[in-house]
This record gives C-alpha cells, sequence and structure tokens, in this order.
C-alpha cells in the first residue's frame, strides 16, 4: 500500500494556525487550509489534503479539533428586535462593534451570529451604511512585500518623493530590506488583518510605511511601539467619520419637530467621541516623541562612539606620518654621510684640495 505523501508545518505556519484558531474562533479546516495556505489550488483545500492533514496534526498535538464545513451549524436567524438595532445604528457603527453590543460579547467573523448580521447589513440601502463595512476585505487578501522591487512601490505609493527606482544607493536598498523584515513581523501581519476595511487597512500600512521606511536601524520593541502608534491612526481617523456621521444625524434631527430626545443624546455622542479622539492624538503624540527621543538617543551614543574611533585612526595615521618622515630623514642624512665618506676617502680630491699635481706627489 503506498504511504500518503506528508508535509510539516513551518514555524509561522503553526503561529498562523494558532491564531486563526485561538484569536478568531475559526475551526472550519477549509477556512484554515485557504488561510494558512492562500496560494494553493483550490481542489487542496480541504481536510484529506496533505495541508489539510498537517494542520490537524498540529491542532491534534495541543488537544484542539476542527471541524468539517458540512458539520457547521445552521445559520443564524436574527429577531426582528436585531434587525431593527442593526438598521438604526449602522451608519455610525462597524458590523463588530455591533455584534458586539448585540450579544453581550465579541463575536469572531467566522461566527453564525456575525456572519447574519454581516448579510442583514448587506441588504440595507447603501448610502445609510457605514462606508467602511461596504468595503470589507478578508483577512488573507494582504500580502507583504516580498522583494526590493515591491517595497520600492509600496514606499513610493505612499511617501512623496520616496525612492528613485532606476538610481537605488547603498543606503536606499538597505532601508528597503529593513522595512521588507518589518512588514514581515508577526505582530504587523496580525494587527493589519484585524481590519475587515480595505481604507482601514490601507491608512494602517501607509502610516507604517512613512513612519518606518527611513529607519534601518530599529530594534524590535521600537518596531512593536510604531505598529501601535499606526494603529492609533486608524483610531483617530474612525472617530472622526464617526463624528461627522453622529453631525448629520444631529442636523436632520434639528429638522425634525419631535428630534429633542435624540438630538440631546446625540450631543453626547458626539462629546464623548471628541473627548476619544483628542485622547487618542494625545496618545500618537507622545508615542511619536518618545519614539523620536529614544532614537536620538541611540544615534547620538554612536556617533560618539564613532567619533571616539575616528580621532584614534587619526591620531594613529599622525603618529605613522611622524614615524615616517623621522625614517625618511635618517635615511637621508646616512646617504648623506656616506657620500661624504666617499668623497673624503678619494687621492684625487684630496690632492686637488691641498694643491700638489700629479708630478709632485710622484717625483717629490
Amino acid at each position: 500500500m503506498k504511504k500518503k505523501e506528508e508535509i510539516l508545518l513551518s514555524k509561522e505556519e503553526e503561529a498562523s494556525v494558532d491564531g486563526f484558531y485561538e484569536n478568531k474562533g475559526i475551526t472550519a479546516i477549509k477556512e484554515l487550509v485557504a488561510l494558512v495556505f492562500p496560494d494553493i489550488d483550490e481542489k487542496f483545500r480541504d481536510g484529506r489534503s496533505i495541508y489539510g492533514r498537517a494542520i490537524k496534526k498540529h491542532l491534534a498535538s495541543k488537544g484542539k479539533k476542527t471541524v468539517a464545513t458540512s458539520d457547521r451549524k445552521e445559520a443564524y436567524e436574527l429577531t426582528q428586535e436585531e434587525r431593527d438595532f442593526l438598521y438604526n445604528n449602522c451608519s455610525t457603527m462597524k458590523i463588530s462593534d455591533m455584534s458586539s453590543s448585540l450579544f453581550g460579547e465579541k463575536i469572531n467573523p467566522s461566527d453564525m451570529r456575525f456572519r447574519a448580521c454581516s448579510e442583514f447589513v448587506k441588504t440595507i440601502d447603501s448610502k445609510v451604511v457605514l462606508s467602511e463595512i461596504i468595503k470589507e476585505v478578508s483577512p488573507s487578501d494582504y500580502s507583504p512585500p516580498k522583494n526590493e522591487t515591491k517595497a520600492v512601490s509600496r514606499v513610493n505609493k505612499y511617501v512623496h518623493e520616496g525612492i528613485d527606482r532606476n538610481n537605488l544607493k547603498t543606503s536606499d536598498k538597505k532601508n528597503i530590506s529593513r522595512l521588507i523584515a518589518y512588514m514581515h513581523t508577526y505582530r504587523f501581519l496580525h494587527q493589519i488583518s484585524n481590519y475587515t476595511s480595505k481604507c482601514n487597512r490601507e491608512l494602517f500600512e501607509s502610516s507604517f510605511v512613512r513612519y518606518t521606511h527611513d529607519k534601518p536601524d530599529l530594534t524590535q520593541e521600537e518596531v512593536d511601539q510604531y505598529i501601535v502608534l499606526s494603529a492609533e491612526v486608524v483610531i483617530a481617523s474612525n472617530i472622526q467619520i464617526r463624528v461627522e456621521r453622529l453631525q448629520e444625524l444631529l442636523d436632520q434631527a434639528a429638522e425634525e419637530t419631535e428630534g429633542k430626545k435624540m438630538a440631546m443624546s446625540l450631543v453626547e455622542s458626539i462629546n464623548t467621541a471628541q473627548t476619544e479622539y483628542n485622547q487618542c492624538v494625545n496618545r500618537q503624540t507622545k508615542l511619536l516623541n518618545e519614539l523620536k527621543e529614544k532614537r536620538s538617543q541611540r544615534l547620538s551614543k554612536q556617533i560618539k562612539e564613532n567619533a571616539s574611533i575616528l580621532n584614534l585612526v587619526e591620531m594613529w595615521r599622525d603618529e605613522e606620518s611622524r614615524h615616517k618622515m623621522i625614517k625618511l630623514a635618517e635615511m637621508r642624512k646616512k646617504a648623506l654621510k656616506e657620500e661624504v665618506d666617499n668623497l673624503s676617502s678619494m687621492d684625487e680630491i684630496k690632492c686637488r684640495i691641498m694643491g700638489l699635481t700629479e708630478e709632485e706627489v710622484l717625483n717629490g
């Protein structure tokens, strides 16, 4: 009997499986295979393929089980009260927030209740629904740049006067290499995959790229902090959108004769949202200043250390030059001495100096 082919999951793939299973509540084997191996052929996306067996084997080693798509429960039926809540709040809230409010707990996108809410909201007029809901994307859609060309394109997409792809300097190549590494960290991929809105995902990515594309010396701790900072940018943007929506509703309520109670509630909501926005901006400012100060101190220390090394090199060079000049002077002095000795031993020169002719020397 022919033995079935097997594969072993890499550490990154194991971490990805655990993340989807534990953090997002995805237990269907077909979904897990599709998320962990997005590039494989559709026919391999089940529990019987080598990919499905590898995932099930990994989860089984931790005492966890997967379920087949056919084993999933029937679709959740929303009550009329839940439908009314979704209709009344879809202009200011995301599906994740509405489902959490409805069911009193955080609901995973794979949950039947979340899907029921999502399906119902799709039936509502798009003019009423919050813009982020309309542009939802799958967590597995995101792919960080994996080579120099794609990384340069990503930088130039978000940074004005970014990088000249036809004239890459050594420093540019170093920056690009580090940016690719930053964008492949588990923390970055986990954070950006949490955004179901394409707008939020691009805002997060653009913020991170703009902050880090020219900083090849960041520590892992600083990379995590820049991820947090970029997430705060997204939060602030969403709060602004919420304030604008609430303000529009307040303006509509002011025109209605029976909208006084609703107007008071909206004013309170607007004030709360503006307070949240100010707090978010303050967090961004504080974190950015801390990161700048920390990096500035590190670079200053490096410059001082490099300056010390340069001074030593200069001193060594000066001393070497000095010794070389002394050696040349000594060699010159020695050569002159030898020449003098040669001259002093020449009889002809002595005779001429003493005024003697050759005849006088020979005949006395």
